[in-house]
Order: structure tokens, then C-alpha cells, then sequence
């Protein structure tokens, strides 16, 4: 290692550019390692540049000077001394902090000529301005494959700005260099509210490396903020206005793309790690270093005489390898089809997007090879380019219409896609300003459905109140006494045929006064089989017939499992279910109109043993069709019982669709299937995402019987 003179002595050489390589390398280790020999170098390119100043001037014929410094500059130069010594005692105790001096193509120092004497003639005769600038790097914030970008602080406008330059891989590669010049201009050329600003671009004058200072916008991405959304979603702060937010986002990545595209130039690796987002909501599109220039676009034209800048040159520098993100990329991209890439594959890239915001994950990340194949890059993009379509709702449950969104955006053919990404944007747009009227229809949906089910529960509930009332009257209590006192046939018979008219009466009436009741009857229940004392019904066809059934016509049999059911009740409690008939048992299905029975047990007042049941079996086919003929907002009503199967379907165009009775309900209403399947377990099923199904339980018997109601709007 040099001592401090020939130290001294290398650093005067490095000023005139007369060191040798092995003297240019001693002295770069010397200024890496030593603080205090980097704040001498420092002064030492002051003194040289404000001397080399005068020269300038002299050279120039200013008469004015005379050798040596004037008082003015010998100030000014003590001045910039101080700084110089001010600044590397600040390097020195903040050892994470550097400081990078630009130049432009003109390498002469404007404030060394000021300085020295009036400098506006000099610089009116050139018709140009110099720019020296000083950027003290505070901390590394991102790296990627060709270079770091740093936080860095513009000393000249005390300002924060984001400085990126090459890494030290990276510089030792000349197609780098291109791509990183490259990307430099086409990003100053795009001036978008939502593409990152670029403020100065230029080289290191002391290491000669490349790199270019742009506006500061924070290290959150688009990335991140999905990653905090379904982290909420996970848990329980899932915040509603998040899904919107992220969308609000998109939209604005969409016009910095559509602004990219009417200039001729194509990102070529759109994803959310390169969609900055400020705290203020502003949303920023990073990393121009891929994007290609169209040859008859705006862009393309003005830098078609930078041959450096070409879309084949960059080809050639880049044979061989990746363009893009593989799990975002579009087929064409992963194929290596290079010369099909357009603004539609950037639509795709923004499906991508699109498909990370309603996931949380990247289209391509479950992308699956064969079994023998090697997980590498050639296998994942030959996957990529071959395998079909990935489909958000088989990660998450998405809303609909978006995710049609996203698929035509993620079409593998391009012609499939939208036209532009204006047009995308403008259907995601669409779809964000419809929620606010699609919600509105919805709770009206919601309340019509409440409203029917309601209206169902309280037929239901009557007819349990007449059950039990039915049980409880007078004859029957007479009747049981009569059976249990034992007396002699013929008074027997007669008492018999007086309680059993008595209660035949009140039976009918309360027919006539229901009109969707089919029937009631009084059984006695003897060694599981049942007897008919009392049955009054309606006439098959003529409705409005209602009869006393005569006792030879009455029925006696083996008691089915519901009437068993019904026997096990306690004392005035009904069990209601549906049934094709009330003698058979509640769970067969149902084939023609919808019947639903409901039995009471009855118990001998004196004994307190149980002695049969009374049965009212109600047709709710009617009054399920008096319900729907009502204007409802829905398109389509359903209503389905526990087997399964349609009960009644109306459509507010066909009216009420006579051949859907009876058929299963995932067979005929397949878009329901996730409602039924909610319905087995919970009372209610609101679709929070595409706000177009609404269901509905009720149940006849808690969690055993019940009917299911569910509403869709187009």
C-alpha cells in the first residue's frame, strides 16, 4: 500500500488520467478502505477543476486575469474545501451512505466558470447548459438481475430521489450496458402521470459507471398491497373497499400501459412487482428495461437513429434468454415467438394482473409439468406455452363477471383477447360501477326471498295450529273413553257413530274454510299399525267437494315411518314434513303436486297413554303458487324440498315451468349448486361476490326437514 505522499502523488497522476493500470488499481483500494484519502481526492478534483477553470478562461482571452487566484475565487474555492471536508466526515460515521457525482456529455464544471469570471457568453456562444450533480445513496431499497436501485438524496434540490444503477455482474456485460441505456431512454421518453419520472441519467465521473435518478415512490408494490388483502381475507380483518382498491390500482396500470402502447412501445413484463404504489395512491409502472419498440410507432421513429436502441440489437444481445416474468407471460412470449409480440400480449400481462388481484396468486404458479420432466425454465415456458387457460375460481371463489374479464384478457389465442388495454380497462370499469346498482337489485332480491320464505313459514305455522287444535277437541277424548270403558257392542256402536259425526263435522269445516288443505283424519295406533276413526278429504277432482270418508272406506295398515314419528312426539308437539300422500313416509320424493303433512300424537286423558294421531295433510303446491304469482324482481324462482328435487320453478318470462317438477336440483339448476349445498347447514346463503343468487331454509323439522328457496337475477 502507497504512504500518504505517494499517495498524494497517485492522486495528482489520476487528475492529469497519467496513472498506469497496477498505480489506477492501488489507488482504487486506497479510496475504498480510507475515508480520509477519499475526502483528499475530493479536494483535490475541486482545486483542479476551479484552476482548470481560469485556464479555460485564459485560454479564451480574458484580460482581467492575471496569474494566480483572485480573492473572489481563492473564497470561493476555501468554501467548497470545507464542504468537501464537511461531507467525508459525514461518510466517515455513516458508513451505509455514498455519494455518486454526475456529469453530462459536456464534461466542463458550469460552477468553476461562474467562479472564475461571467460565464453567460461562454455558454450563449455553445447554445447548451452543463449539468453537475451530486447524489448522496442512503440505502438499498430493490436488486433484480441488471441492477440495484438505492434511496438516494439530491443534495442540489434536498429532495429524496431513486437512484438505479448497474450491478457489478452486470457491468461486466456490454449487453447490459445496452439494456440499461436503453431502458434509461424509452423511460424518459414516457411522460405519464403513471409511469415513473425520470429525472437525470448520466455516468459516475470517478468509476464510470451508468445510472439514472428518478422520482422516489416508496418500496410498496402492487404485490405487496394483494399480499396484505388476502391476508386480511384470512382472517378476520378482511377489509370490504380492499378488492376495489386493487381494482382502482389496475386501472391506472391499464392507461400507463394504453399511453405506452399509442407511443410504440410494449412492457413486455407487466406484474405487480413492477406497479409501485405511493402512500397517497398514486400507482406507478416500473421497469421499462424489456419493453420493445414498435418500428412504425411514435417512439420507434424518433430513436430510430440510435442503432443501440434497436428492438434487434437488443435481440441480439439477448439471444438465448427469458424475456419476461414465465409466470406471467403470455404463450407467444414463453414459445419464444418473438416477432408475434404486440400490444396484445401486454393485454395479457395485464390479465395476469387482473388474475393476481382476485387469486393472490400469479397465473402461471401451480403450472404443472410431466412427471420426468426437470423443473427448469425450458420446461415451465414448453407448459406455459402449451397448457390451457389457468381459471381463477379454481383458486379462490370470484366474482363472475370478472373473471370473464380476466379470461378473455388471458386468452391463449390473441385474437381472443381485448383489442387494446384501454378496453380492458374499460369492462373492468364497467364492472366496478355496476356493483353500486347490482347491489341495490340484490338487497331487493334479498328482501323477496325473506318475503317468501316468511310467507311459506307462516302457512306452515298455521297448519301446525290447526293440527294440534284438531288433536285437542272434545269427541276425541269421548272416543277414546268409549274404547277404553269397553261397553257393550251396540251402545258402543251408537255412541261411536254420534262422537264420530260430531268431529267429521268440525273436520269439514275446517276444509271449507282452507282451501289448501287436503284432508285431516284420526287414526288409533295399535302395535305399529294404524286405524282410521275419523277421516274427512276433498274430492280427487272436484276441490270443492269435501266429504265424510264412510267408515267401511276407512283404512287400516302397517303405521309408516312418519306416523311412528309422529307417535313419538310429546303431547301437543307437531311434526310436519312433505310427502307424496300421508301414508307414506316423508322421504320419498316428489313426483307431482307437493304435499306436506303434519301430525299431532294423542294421549288418552285419563291413562295419559298414547292412543293414536291426527293428521292434516295441505296442499303446498298451492300455496306456493299463489306466493310466486306475485311480481317478483327475479329472474328465476326455485324451490326445493330434502330430497333433492323441484318442488316448483318460475321464470319471470315463462311464467311457472310445469316440467321442472320433480327433477333433481343440481340436474335442473346447476348455477344453484353452491347455494345448496350452503342451505344443508345454514338458514341463509348470500352471494357476497357476484350478487346474483339469494337462498333461503326453512325448516319444517330443525336440521332433519325443510324447504329451500333461492332467487337470481340476471
Amino acid at each position: 500500500m502507497p504512504n500518504d505522499k505517494e499517495l498524494t502523488k497517485l492522486i495528482s497522476k489520476s487528475l492529469h488520467g497519467s496513472l498506469s493500470d497496477l498505480e489506477a488499481r492501488e489507488v482504487d483500494e486506497v479510496l475504498k478502505s480510507d475515508d480520509n484519502a477519499r475526502a483528499f481526492a475530493e479536494m483535490s478534483k475541486i482545486i483542479q477543476r476551479s484552476v482548470a477553470g481560469l485556464g479555460s478562461l485564459a485560454e479564451q482571452g480574458e484580460e482581467s486575469l492575471v496569474p494566480g487566484l483572485s480573492d473572489e475565487a481563492k473564497k470561493r474555492l476555501s468554501q467548497s474545501v470545507s464542504l468537501a471536508m464537511a461531507l467525508a466526515k459525514s461518510d466517515a460515521n455513516q458508513s451505509e451512505t455514498r455519494r455518486i457525482e454526475s456529469n453530462d456529455e459536456l464534461a466542463a464544471d458550469s460552477q468553476s466558470l461562474h467562479e472564475a469570471g461571467n460565464t453567460s457568453s461562454v455558454l450563449a456562444d455553445r447554445g447548451e447548459r452543463t449539468l453537475n450533480s451530486r447524489f448522496a445513496l442512503i440505502r438499498k431499497i430493490g436488486e433484480g438481475g441488471l441492477g440495484s436501485v438505492w434511496l438516494a438524496r439530491d443534495e442540489k434540490l434536498k429532495r429524496n430521489v431513486a437512484i438505479k444503477e448497474m450491478n457489478l455482474d452486470a457491468l461486466q456485460s456490454e449487453k447490459a450496458w445496452l439494456r440499461f441505456s436503453r431502458e434509461a431512454e424509452i423511460t424518459g421518453h414516457l411522460e405519464h402521470p403513471n409511469v415513473v419520472p425520470l429525472y437525470q441519467y448520466g455516468t459516475d465521473p470517478q468509476s464510470g459507471e451508468p445510472f439514472y435518478a428518478m422520482r422516489f415512490v416508496g418500496k410498496r408494490t402492487l404485490a405487496d398491497a394483494i399480499e396484505e388483502h388476502y391476508e386480511r381475507c384470512d382472517t378476520a380483518f378482511c377489509d370490504p373497499l380492499g378488492l376495489h382498491r386493487l381494482l382502482s390500482a389496475f386501472l391506472d396500470v391499464c392507461q400507463a400501459i394504453a399511453y405506452a402502447h399509442s407511443r410504440g412501445v410494449i412492457h413486455r413484463d407487466l406484474k405487480p412487482e413492477n406497479v409501485a404504489l405511493d402512500s397517497f395512491g398514486q400507482v406507478i409502472v416500473l421497469d421499462w428495461g424489456l419493453a420493445k419498440l414498435a418500428e412504425d410507432g411514435e417512439l420507434g421513429s424518433q430513436l430510430s437513429g440510435m442503432e443501440h436502441l434497436s428492438e434487434s440489437t437488443l435481440m441480439q444481445t439477448m439471444a438465448g434468454e427469458v424475456i419476461g416474468t414465465p409466470l406471467y407471460m403470455a404463450p407467444e412470449q414463453a414459445s419464444g415467438d418473438l416477432d408475434s409480440i404486440d400490444s396484445q400480449t401486454d393485454v395479457y400481462g395485464l390479465g395476469g394482473i387482473l388474475f393476481s388481484i382476485l387469486t393472490g396468486s400469479a397465473p402461471h404458479s401451480n403450472v404443472s409439468i410431466d412427471d420426468n420432466s426437470q423443473l427448469n425454465v425450458k420446461s415451465v415456458l414448453k407448459a406455459i406455452a402449451e397448457n390451457e387457460t389457468p381459471v381463477p375460481s379454481s383458486i379462490r371463489i370470484v366474482p363472475k363477471d370478472l373473471e370473464a374479464i380476466c379470461l378473455k384478457a388471458m386468452s391463449r389465442k390473441k385474437y381472443g383477447r381485448h383489442e387494446s388495454a384501454s378496453e380492458l380497462a374499460a369492462a373492468v370499469e364497467t364492472w366496478v360501477v355496476d356493483q353500486g346498482s347490482k347491489k341495490a337489485r340484490y338487497e331487493s332480491l334479498r328482501m323477496e326471498g325473506r318475503e317468501l320464505r316468511g310467507n311459506v313459514q307462516a302457512a306452515v305455522r298455521d297448519l301446525e295450529t290447526n293440527t294440534r287444535f284438531m288433536s285437542s277437541l272434545p269427541p276425541i277424548q269421548e272416543i277414546i273413553a268409549l274404547d277404553r270403558d269397553g261397553k257393550e257392542a251396540a251402545q258402543y256402536e251408537d255412541d261411536l257413530a254420534v262422537w264420530r259425526e260430531r268431529l267429521a263435522s268440525i273436520y269439514s269445516g275446517l276444509l271449507s274454510s282452507k282451501s289448501d288443505y287436503r284432508s285431516v283424519v284420526f287414526c288409533k295406533l295399535e302395535d305399529n299399525e294404524f286405524t282410521e276413526i275419523v277421516r274427512c278429504s276433498r274430492h280427487s277432482t272436484d276441490l270443492a267437494n269435501v266429504r265424510k270418508i264412510p267408515k267401511s272406506r276407512l283404512r287400516s295398515a302397517e303405521a309408516t315411518a312418519f306416523m311412528l314419528r309422529v307417535a313419538d312426539q310429546h303431547p301437543e308437539e307437531v311434526r310436519t314434513s312433505l310427502a307424496c300422500n300421508p301414508l307414506c313416509d316423508a322421504s320419498f320424493p316428489i313426483h307431482e303436486s307437493a304435499q306436506m303433512v303434519a301430525g299431532v300424537p294423542v294421549f288418552d286423558e285419563l291413562t295419559e297413554e298414547l292412543f293414536g294421531f291426527v293428521l292434516i295433510e295441505c296442499n303446498i303446491d298451492g300455496i306456493l303458487r299463489n306466493e310466486l304469482r306475485r311480481r317478483f324482481t327475479a329472474s328465476d324462482v326455485i324451490i326445493g324440498c330434502d330430497t333433492f328435487h323441484v318442488l316448483l320453478h318460475a321464470n319471470s318470462e315463462k311464467g311457472i315451468v310445469e316440467d321442472h317438477t320433480g327433477v333433481p336440483l343440481k340436474e335442473g339448476c346447476p348455477k344453484f349448486e353452491t347455494a345448496i349445498e350452503t342451505l344443508q347447514t345454514k338458514l341463509e346463503y348470500i352471494d357476497d361476490q357476484d350478487r346474483e343468487i339469494y337462498g333461503a331454509r326453512l325448516w319444517l323439522v330443525p336440521n332433519e326437514h325443510g324447504i329451500m328457496f333461492m332467487l337470481s337475477q340476471k
